[in-house]
Formats: C-alpha cells, structure tokens, sequence
C-alpha cells in the first residue's frame, strides 16, 4: 500500500474576520478566495500570488453568522452565494473592477440554509440549491 503524505500548507495569511470562520472556498480557477464568519462578512481576496493575498473587498447584508459560500462556474462570470443563520440566501456579482454587489436575495426560510453548488442548468442559466436544516431544498 502506497503511503501519501500529508497536505502541506502553501500560505497563512489573517483574515481580518472577528469572529469564527466557517467556510472558505476557492474559485474556479484558484484565483480568489471567499471566506464567511459569525461577524457577518464575507471577505474576498486575490490569491493569485498564495505568498501575498490580498483583500478585494468585505460583503455586508447577512444579519446573522454566514455559514457558506459557493461559487458559480466562472461561464457565468464572477458569481458567489452565501447563506446564513438570518434564513437568507443572498447571491453576489461581480460587476466588473471588483464592484461586488447583491444580485438576488431569498428570504423565505423557515430555518437558516445550508448553500449546495451551483450547477449548470439547460447551458444558458445556472442552479443553485439549498438546503435547510428542516431538510428542504
């Protein structure tokens, strides 16, 4: 049996959050990288250089901890959903210079979502689902 060897850690970095950071995901391409915490934010950051990464921007208009975020397939440009205990989905672009803004926001739980990947859908439009601690989709 071929023994692997254990991940190695590229760069440590602060994130600048003030609270717990529950989930940190990197885009398509390993470029950017979006962390959320119970302080509310969500940071974005250039980690194009792993040795120098930089803070593109903080998103604000969750209420509660943010729990996860899920980038988009890059086809559908620079795309990022977020959820959190304030039972609100909010989807954020993009718009070019890293002018980062709300695009769509849904508020109809009943608990607070988990975010599953966006997935393509019909190769013109994407999908995304979450789930809620009630196990609803």
């Amino acid at each position: 049996m071929e023994q692997t060897q254990p991940p190695s850690t590229v760069a440590s970095f602060d994130t600048g959050h003030d609270d717990m950071i529950h989930d940190a995901q990197a885009d398509y391409y390993g470029k950017l990288l979006a962390t959320c915490s119970s302080d509310r934010l969500i940071k974005i950051y250039d980690i194009s250089d792993p040795a120098r990464p930089r803070l593109v921007t903080d998103l604000t208009g969750h209420d509660g901890p943010v729990w996860q975020v899920a980038w988009a397939h890059p086809k559908f440009g620079r795309v990022l959903a977020s959820c959190s205990y304030d039972h609100k989905v909010i989807v954020w672009r993009d718009s070019g210079n890293n002018q980062w803004s709300a695009y769509y926001e849904y508020k109809d739980h009943t608990s607070s979502g988990l975010v599953l990947p966006f997935k393509p859908f019909v190769r013109c439009s994407f999908c995304l689902m979450d789930q809620t601690k009630n196990n609803e989709l």
